[in-house]
């Protein structure tokens, strides 16, 4: 580095261009600020998404019972197995949300579905993202 004086006045001349370290240092931080924004946004929209799946699923197959029983002079199916074929290519067993898993449980005599627990034996009380109990979908 050369100083150089000029009118009374000290100039430095850099020779060597490029950055310092703090620089660098602040650059990194700033980045390494907006990936952790960005992530934690990330997640929460995957963990929303994956419960909207499951009100799509739960639709889609409270719309086969009803379908079936329309074919059907208003009965519905003994389980959720009739529905395969023209209905629903498979039926499911299980549903899987963002907070929690369980077992569907099909009223046979209503023709209403719920979402019920692992063990199958209550509605779940577990809640979703956005606050809702997965028994009340």
């Amino acid at each position: 580095m050369k100083v150089i004086k000029k009118n009374k006045r000290l100039i430095m001349n850099r020779s060597v261009k490029g950055f310092t370290l703090i620089e660098m240092l602040v650059v990194v931080s700033i980045i390494g600020i907006l990936v952790s924004v960005a992530g934690y946004n990330n997640s929460r929209v995957l963990k929303t998404s994956k419960d909207a799946a499951l009100k799509v699923e739960l639709d889609l197959i409270r719309n086969a019972v009803y379908r079936y029983s329309l074919d059907n002079n208003g009965n519905f199916p003994e389980s959720l197995n009739e529905l395969e074929g023209d209905e629903l290519k498979r039926a499911p067993e299980e549903w899987s949300g963002s907070k929690a898993r369980g077992k569907y449980h099909f009223d046979k005599e209503k023709g209403l579905i719920f979402l019920y627990d692992d063990n199958g034996n209550e509605l779940s009380q577990k809640i979703d993202q956005a606050g809702v109990k997965y028994g009340d979908y």
